[in-house]
């Protein structure tokens, strides 16, 4: 369980450095932007691979609670939609535009979903630290930028919810070979 919040603090800390104002800024002009770039890469690879490790090897599953069936109807239909937002996240349009940060939104809702269908405390460890720092980072986000222009047309929309509708096709399908987790079937 250790390796799996060590995985967390270090991954979810690095992708935390925007929180904190001035910090981002100071580090890319104290290390430089190829240097500063390179040290984020590596550790966000450490702590994503200390993740994936640590949720492994996190057996046997200690339970906290056993949720309802529900929760995993619930989460079934809310994946998804964080799909197509996080699509939406590099497709310009109006989601993007109205939402403000479909990609931090998509994690809220992901994790959202996941912790509520879950039990384990590890599971609850992985999710619940996602949810709370996409949550965070994502008010915070908004905050302190403006929305971005408007965009005529629905191209954005029309390719976000495509893809993003193909994407979780694919993964319910690949869900049980990746996470042990049969999701349909």
């Amino acid at each position: 369980m250790l390796i799996l919040i060590a995985g967390l603090v270090l991954f979810l800390g690095v992708h935390s450095l925007q929180v904190v104002p001035g910090l981002r800024t100071g580090l890319r002009s104290a290390l430089g932007e190829a240097p500063y770039k390179l040290i984020y890469t590596a550790l966000s690879l450490i702590g994503f691979g200390l993740l994936i490790y640590g949720k492994i090897i996190a057996h046997p599953p200690v339970a906290i609670w056993a949720p309802p069936e529900w929760t995993r109807h619930v989460a079934f239909l809310i994946v998804p939609l964080a799909l197509i937002l996080l699509v939406s996240a590099y497709a310009p349009g109006h989601i993007r535009r109205v939402v403000r940060h479909p990609m931090l939104a998509s994690v809220i809702l992901w994790s959202g979903a996941h912790l509520l269908a879950n039990g384990e405390l590890s599971a609850m460890l992985l999710f619940g630290g996602f949810f709370i720092w996409s949550t965070i980072t994502f008010i915070s986000a908004c905050l302190r930028e403006t929305p971005p222009p408007v965009v005529k047309g629905w191209g954005g929309e029309l390719t976000a919810i495509i893809l993003g509708a193909l994407l979780a096709l694919i993964i319910m399908n690949v869900h049980m070979y990746l996470f042990g987790v049969a999701i349909i079937g």
